[in-house]
């Protein structure tokens, strides 16, 4: 126990989970990369060898919820550096954009850009792509989520409408009520 006091709390997780303990900012930073990769959860899952509730966990800034060998799989995969502290990585210049815009959509219903139609009793979203992507970053121009180019359900690219034409599901999910 004496040893442990003169420990950073981050090596004490370490110790503790045998985990590296990443920043939530690192955690995000590679669930924007598999998101801009085209990924599903379910996909780098199976190709890594953990499971999607992990990584989903993972990503939503739990740094402790994978291992080690895991962690470096998927950094090595989307060239993410770790070991360094935060301030100590190189950043991406803001403004830089490696797509073209419009071509990517929001996936929260509640962002104004998305506009709700019914079709039966059935509500259904048509995002705004022009307005949320207008320079082809990777936040939401309106609201700020995070963007997504493929559909959320099968990783077919995105086009015009609300409903992906490959497997039939809508891009952004309707809020239960």
């Amino acid at each position: 126990m004496f040893i442990m006091g003169h420990l950073k709390i981050g090596a004490i997780k370490r110790i503790i989970y045998g985990v590296i303990n990443l920043s939530p900012e690192i955690c995000m930073k590679i669930r924007a990369a598999r998101r801009d990769a085209g990924l599903s959860q379910s996909v780098l899952a199976a190709e890594v060898g953990c499971k999607q509730s992990a990584l989903s966990m993972f990503e939503q800034g739990d740094g402790t919820k994978l291992g080690d060998e895991i962690v470096e799989k998927i950094a090595q995969k989307f060239g993410i550096v770790l070991g360094k502290e935060e301030e100590d990585l190189p950043t991406t210049p803001r403004g830089v954009s490696r797509r073209r815009p419009g071509t990517a959509f929001c996936p929260n219903p509640e962002c104004p850009g998305n506009s709700m139609y019914k079709v039966g009793d059935l509500k259904y979203y048509r995002p705004d792509r022009a307005a949320q992507d207008p320079a082809g970053g990777k936040f939401c121009a309106i609201c700020g989520e995070v963007l997504e180019t493929r559909c959320p359900a099968c990783g077919a690219e995105i086009h015009e409408g609300g409903v992906c034409t490959f497997c039939g599901k809508p891009y952004v999910s309707a809020i239960e009520e």
